[in-house]
């Protein structure tokens, strides 16, 4: 293994160097996470972030509620409604809070569901109401106050205003979100998104989904470029496993039931990533707590199995932490250097074509070849591995691995 040293075109042959590169590892990338209508941001621009510290609140059964009239103060007066009595005043404007790491974490502990919104934790600084501004009430708002029913308190995002009246997209459960890696907060709007910048190194994948997750990496023996489903046991609990060459639907299912936290492999179908929604919205639906779960293929939708310089990366990387990250599809190390495997400068591999997965050596241009069909296109001469004759191929069906 050798430290981080970022490859350049100069250092390789120039014919060479038309062959399409593949960048393994990239520093400091910026991850995102979108929010919609009643979600908020609970960290601001500049705040530093660490792994598991809550960042964002989505309410998952968000609905539109009427708000009323809200107005800025005007000396020390404002329009809102008196409060009923025997229950807290309702704000006559919207109250903006950031809630500090300390009671983030408690807020954490307590659950990943949350019945009911808290109080605010300090005294805020009212301002104007303008859309994506953070809203607390309850059923008087509505008009559904009786003198013996509970008040229950929903929360939510200011959304626009009509006649002097405004509309939030509110609810009374909400979700927490957390960082699954370390970085810096560049941006936070509620109702828009997050923005980090990770401090460290995460490696570019072609197709994630699921939830940003995060736990040790588990790296186990592979069969043919592949992991059996019956090796995902409850003993991977809390782990990224990597999978092989591709995911099946009963590989997913069995290891969210065994709360693995995500799954690596080089491809996976279309319908595997339309069962994994689906088991998402039935698992929301029944409003059962779950850790977050995600996958990340490297390669896309094509059968083929991980790359040898990806598979070693990532075996010599076994049992620390990674988190999965969906936009865009990352898989982030939380580590200082990351070591690297010793690659040939000339190791290139079939990234499409009927030799696509195949990985070989580089031997020389074939300068402009005519392939099957007439075709006439750049040719390169290459020896795949456990061949004894060369091949040639379009240098356009090739790969090389940049780190």
């Amino acid at each position: 293994m050798s430290a981080v040293q970022p490859t350049t075109g100069t250092e390789i042959p120039m014919e060479l160097a038309r062959v399409a590169g593949r960048r393994v590892l990239v520093f400091k990338p910026t991850i995102r996470f979108r929010l919609g209508p009643g979600d908020r941001a609970l960290v601001g621009p500049g705040d530093r972030v660490v792994p598991g510290m809550p960042i964002a609140e989505r309410t998952p059964d968000a609905s539109l509620v009427d708000v009323g009239r809200l107005s800025s103060t005007n000396g020390g007066k404002s329009d809102a409604r008196p409060a009923v009595a025997g229950n807290d005043p309702l704000p006559s404007v919207w109250k903006e809070s950031r809630i500090d790491a300390a009671e983030a974490r408690a807020r954490a502990r307590q659950g990943m569901l949350m019945k009911s919104v808290p109080a605010s934790p300090r005294p805020e600084r009212r301002r104007p109401p303008v859309p994506g501004k953070w809203w607390v009430g309850g059923d008087e708002r509505r008009g559904k106050q009786g003198k013996t029913k509970v008040v229950v308190r929903v929360g939510g995002t200011l959304i626009y205003e009509t006649d002097g009246r405004w509309r939030a997209a509110a609810g009374e459960r909400h979700e927490l979100i957390e960082a699954p890696a370390a970085g810096i907060v560049l941006e936070a709007r509620n109702s828009v998104g997050v923005a980090i910048e990770v401090a460290g190194a995460a490696m570019p994948g072609a197709i994630a989904a699921g939830e940003p997750s995060r736990g040790y990496l588990d790296v186990p023996r592979l069969t043919d470029g592949e992991l059996w489903t019956s090796a995902l046991d409850v003993g991977r609990s809390g782990a990224v496993v990597v999978a092989g060459s591709r995911l099946s639907g009963q590989a997913i299912s069995r290891a969210r039931a065994m709360s693995i936290r995500g799954l690596i492999a080089g491809s996976v179908g279309e319908g595997e990533l339309r069962d994994l929604e689906a088991s998402e919205l039935r698992q929301k639906a029944s409003l059962a707590p779950s850790v977050p779960f995600g996958l990340i293929a490297l390669d896309g939708h094509g059968r083929r199995p991980i790359a040898t310089p990806i598979l070693a990366l990532l075996a010599a990387l076994a049992g620390r932490e990674v988190a999965i990250v969906t936009d865009p599809p990352l898989l982030i190390f939380d580590v200082a250097e990351v070591p690297l495997p010793e690659l040939p400068h000339d190791w290139i591999r079939a990234r499409s074509g009927p030799h696509a997965g195949r990985e070989g050596r580089w031997l020389e241009s074939a300068g402009q070849y005519r392939f099957r069909g007439g075709l006439y296109l750049e040719g390169a001469v290459v020896r795949f591995v456990e061949d004894t004759d060369r091949t040639i191929v379009p240098v356009m069906d090739l790969e090389r691995f940049i780190f």
